[in-house]
Parts: C-alpha cells; sequence; structure tokens
C-alpha cells in the first residue's frame, strides 16, 4: 500500500509527507476513519514512507529494499498490534500473523468484519489482551534491523485492554530513539484518554461523491454503467469502501441499514410499546459507530424521501428499496415532519456521544419519532 492507493485525502498526505521531509515526525499519531475508510492502509502507506530509501515526491519509491519488504508485510523494524479471539491456541498477534498479511493483501480499504472472518471469531469477544504487553517491550529490547524507524502499528486500540493501554503510556511518551507508534481508530472516544491526549491526530475526511464516483468508474473490473457509480457514490456518505461494496452488488451494510429502517417506521406506525423496546434493545446491541452511521441513514432518508415527494429526480438518491418505502409514505413526509425528524435524530447522536445509555436513547427516540409521525399517519390513513 502506497499513498497513491489512497483516494482523496491530499492535506492528511500533504501534511504527512512534509513532516517526513523536514525530519520532524511525531513519535506517536493516532489515525482516525471509519470502518473501511482507508485510515489503516494510509498509517502502512506512511510506514513504508517513513522509511523508504529512496522516497520520491509524493510517494516511497517501491523498489529499494524496505518497499520490497513491506510489499510482502514482512518488514522486520515493523511490528503489529490488533484485535484476536482468544481461541486455538493463538493468544497473541503475532500467532496470527499469515491471517494479518492475507488481510492487508486485499487493500487499503478493508473492513472489520472481513479480519473476524478471518479469525473464524465472535466480534464482541476481538481483543487485544494485556499479555501482548511482554511482547513488545522484548521487540523494543532489540537493536533495530536497520537504519530507518522502528515503528509499532496498533489497529484498533479502542479494543484494547486497559491494562495494556497503562502498560504503553510510557513507551508513548518516552519512546526509544526513531522510533514511531501509529494508533487506528474507528471510535476516536472510546481510546483511552491518556493515550488519546498524547498522540497527534490524523484524521480522514469523508470523500465527496465525485471523488468516489470516478474511483469507481476507473476500476479495471468495473463493467457498471456510470449511472451505478453516482448511486453509490451519493449512497456512501463519503465511505469509499461502502460505495464499492454497493456498485459492485456486495453491500451487506446497506442492507442492514434498510432493514432497520423498515424496523424503526413499521415501529412508529404500529405504536407498540413492546414493539419499540424491542427494537431499542436491538440497535442498542450495535457498537457506537454503527449507531451514529444508522441515525446519520434515517435523517438522510427522511429529507431523501421529502425530495421524493417533490418529484425531484436528479436529487433523489434511493435504492430500489428505499423508493418502494418512500412511495408507501409518500404524502407523509412534509418539511415540518422532516425539520422535527432531524431536530429528534441530532438529540439522539449528541446522546450517543455522551455515553448516555443507549437502550433508553434509541426507546425515547422511537417514541418520539411515533409522536412526530402520528398526524401524517393518521391524515393519510396509515394507521
Amino acid at each position: 500500500m502506497y499513498f497513491h492507493d489512497i483516494i482523496g485525502q491530499d492535506l492528511a498526505k500533504a501534511e504527512l509527507i512534509s513532516s517526513v521531509k523536514q525530519g520532524i515526525v511525531p513519535h506517536a499519531q493516532l489515525f482516525v476513519g471509519r470502518d473501511g475508510e482507508g485510515a489503516l492502509g494510509l498509517a502502512y502507506a506512511y510506514a513504508r514512507y517513513l522509511n523508504c530509501t529512496d522516497r520520491g515526491e509524493y510517494d516511497a519509491c517501491g523498489h529499494c529494499p524496505s518497499c520490497k519488504r513491506y510489499d510482502t508485510f514482512a518488514e522486520q523494524d515493523l511490528f503489529y498490534l490488533f484485535p484476536i479471539v482468544n481461541a486455538s491456541g493463538k493468544n497473541l498477534s503475532e500467532d496470527t500473523l499469515p491471517e494479518w498479511r492475507s488481510l492487508l493483501a486485499r487493500g487499503p480499504y478493508i473492513r472489520y468484519e472481513e479480519w473476524l472472518a478471518l479469525l473464524g471469531g465472535d466480534g464482541k469477544k476481538a481483543s487485544i489482551f494485556a499479555r501482548e504487553g511482554e511482547v513488545i517491550q522484548q521487540h523494543f529490547s532489540y537493536h533495530m534491523a536497520g537504519s530507518g524507524y522502528r515503528i509499532l502499528m496498533i489497529w484498533l486500540p479502542e479494543r484494547m485492554q486497559e491494562a495494556l493501554g497503562n502498560k504503553l503510556l510510557k513507551l508513548v511518551e518516552e519512546p526509544p530513539q526513531r522510533t514511531v507508534i501509529l494508533m487506528v481508530t474507528m471510535e476516536e472516544e472510546t481510546v483511552l484518554g491518556t493515550l488519546r491526549s498524547r498522540m497527534q491526530t490524523v484524521r480522514l475526511r469523508p470523500l465527496a461523491p465525485m471523488e468516489i464516483e470516478a474511483a469507481l468508474l476507473s476500476l479495471p473490473d468495473g463493467g457498471r454503467e456510470s449511472a451505478d457509480a453516482t448511486l453509490a457514490a451519493h449512497l456512501s456518505e463519503g465511505n469509499y469502501r461502502v460505495a464499492l461494496d454497493t456498485f459492485r452488488g456486495e453491500s451487506e451494510q446497506q442492507a442492514i441499514l434498510e432493514r432497520h429502517l423498515q424496523r424503526v417506521l413499521r415501529a412508529t406506525v404500529n405504536a407498540q410499546p413492546i414493539e419499540m423496546k424491542i427494537l431499542a434493545d436491538d440497535l442498542a446491541s450495535l457498537s457506537r459507530d454503527e449507531q451514529q452511521a444508522l441515525l446519520e441513514y434515517l435523517a438522510r432518508m427522511f429529507r431523501e424521501f421529502y425530495l421524493f415527494n417533490l418529484d425531484l429526480p436528479k436529487l433523489n438518491y434511493l435504492t430500489p428499496k428505499e423508493t418502494s418505502i418512500a412511495s408507501y409514505l409518500r404524502s407523509c413526509i412534509t418539511g415540518h415532519v422532516v425539520r422535527a425528524v432531524e431536530e429528534e435524530l441530532d438529540l439522539a447522536r449528541r446522546h450517543i456521544a455522551q455515553n448516555v445509555n443507549s437502550k433508553m436513547v434509541f426507546f425515547d427516540l422511537i417514541l418520539r419519532l411515533t409522536a412526530k409521525l402520528a398526524s401524517s399517519y393518521k391524515r393519510m390513513k396509515i394507521r
């Protein structure tokens, strides 16, 4: 993975490259990006650039000995920590390096669920265990194999056991000479605060639809219409991997969001407290990132439904399933309803970010949405 493999993110790339050229390399950095957004790929491209012995203006050379080792994900001075499932006698990250290298070989836009599939385990039990601390101490007690930078790359530090985080704190505060620590997170707020406050943040931005559309149409195995790329780009919320899966007809996440949308709307129509509680409990079991993504999706859907009512097809980006729902709700979603719903969704987003009990947040949200939509449902004889 090189910088040129990462779509967009020009500002982040420029700042990373500039720091290397100036010799001002932060000893600890936190890369922040949503699942599938490419943060791990960007961190890996940066690590490669740091250790390239013939750096170009905008990327690593690709032919020096270090780059050749990075091509096989086997650089001696690059150490990894990542979540594993404590099973089958594999108790450390280094025990699953073959699977890890297989994941990295898929490119910069990998997803957490792909890693779990390779491990064959339950995501709720995947952790970076405290026992990794002894291994890290051993690694950093050895002399470096080369003359570049020794790098510790930690993927998903939010899944790190607190005891390990406390052990790493000293390393982050006083790293050995020419040592760089790169952490890659999908949930910045849940990374141990004492670590987070001591790292420089590299935050990926959502991509513009035009950037995503151009990337999709340039795929060698594309074979799809430009209209498909346009739709996938607009449905992705700026996340290239989401767009790619939609473009290729492999978007499980989109199908899950559509099912959640149907359940939320059904609960507001039925107005049954027991159904609301069951749904709220199910939504509370999602990760915080998934909860926030769902709330953003719901807000976008109500806006799209309103545009659908106005018969503005050039401004409307809906899947066939979403179009079916929009047709059913056709005259229920007015501008007034959209504003009221967005206020409730904004409130729920803030509460989730503030660690308010998510069961309470979602139950309260469904109750409030039911009340906001009641008069429209009654007027259109849906309820």
